[in-house]
C-alpha cells in the first residue's frame, strides 16, 4: 500500500542509450557490501530488500533523464563546494542480491547555493530567483562495471526551501526505467558542512528529513535512504548505497 501511494504522488514525472543486462553470481564480499547496515544503503543486516521508489522530483535532465547524454564520473563541471565522492552497487534483489553489470545509474542534486543546472526562474536557494538554462553542472550517468558499481564524483548539496538535502537517483536496466530514488544524509554532517565557508551564506537547512514531504511517510525507508558517511568539510565526504532492483 505504502508503494503504492508512493507511485501516486510521482506527479513531477517528466520523462539511454539501450544497455545490457548482465546479471552476475553473487560473490561473498559482494553481499557482504550490500548487507552490512540500514544506513549503508538499501539493505539491512542479513537482508536483501528492493530499495523505496520515491517521486523523480524536480529538474531532471531536460527532456527526461533517459535523454541525459553526460556519461562522466565526476559531475563537478566547476561547481564548488566540499567534496562527496559516493558508490553506488546495484543488485537484483530477485536472485540474492546478485550484482547487476550494465546498468545506468543517473544523478542529478543542487548546488551549494540550492540551485539546478538546466532550469531558469528558480527560487528557494541562496542568492533569490536564479537561472541556469544550458548548464549541466551536477548531473551525469555511469554504467555499472562487472561488479555492479558505479562512482560519482561531486560536492556535498546545498538545499533549497521546503526540501531536506538530497540527491535524485534513476536507475535503467535494458534502456527500461526500473527505480526512481532519492538519498539523504545524516542531518549532523549537513549541519556541520551547511555552515562553512562556502556553504555559510545560506547555513543550516531548517528542513529536517522526518518532516520532508518526501521522507517522512516511511521510518524505514527514510533509515535505508539515509547513507553513511566518512570524512570531513576539510578532506571531502565518501559513501556507498546498494541500490537494490527487483528484475
Amino acid at each position: 500500500m505504502e508503494q503504492s501511494r508512493k507511485k501516486f504522488l510521482k506527479h513531477f514525472l517528466i520523462g539511454a542509450t539501450s544497455v545490457p543486462l548482465i546479471i552476475e553470481a553473487c560473490k561473498k564480499t559482494d553481499l557482504a557490501s550490500s548487507s552490512s547496515t540500514s544506513s549503508s544503503g538499501s539493505s539491512s543486516s542479513g537482508s536483501c530488500i528492493v530499495t523505496a521508489e520515491e517521486v523523480e522530483g524536480p529538474y531532471p535532465y531536460v527532456g527526461g533523464e533517459i535523454t541525459n547524454p553526460l556519461q562522466r564520473s565526476d559531475v563537478t563541471a566547476g561547481q564548488t563546494g566540499v567534496p562527496l565522492t559516493l558508490n553506488f552497487i546495484v543488485v537484483n534483489t530477485n536472485s540474492s542480491c546478485a550484482v547487476v553489470s550494465g546498468a545506468r545509474v543517473d544523478i542529478w542534486h543542487c548546488n551549494k547555493d540550492g540551485y539546478y543546472s538546466g532550469y531558469g526562474n528558480q527560487t528557494g536557494g541562496s542568492l533569490g530567483t536564479q537561472s541556469y538554462v544550458g548548464q549541466t553542472w551536477l548531473r551525469g550517468y555511469q554504467l555499472t562495471d562487472t561488479s555492479g558499481k558505479v562512482q560519482f564524483i561531486t560536492i556535498y548539496p546545498g538545499w533549497y526551501q521546503g526540501r531536506a538535502t538530497h540527491i535524485h537517483i534513476e536507475v535503467f536496466v535494458n534502456n527500461a526505467l526500473k527505480k526512481t530514488n532519492q538519498i539523504t544524509f545524516v542531518e549532523s554532517i549537513s549541519d556541520v558542512v551547511h555552515v562553512s565557508s562556502l556553504y555559510a551564506a545560506h547555513g543550516i537547512n531548517s528542513m529536517r528529513t522526518a518532516s520532508d514531504g518526501i521522507f517522512n511517510n516511511s521510518t524505514t525507508d527514510l533509515a535505508n535512504e539515509t547513507v553513511a558517511l566518512t570524512g570531513s568539510v576539510a578532506a571531502g565526504y565518501a559513501g556507498s548505497y546498494t541500490l537494490g532492483l527487483a528484475l
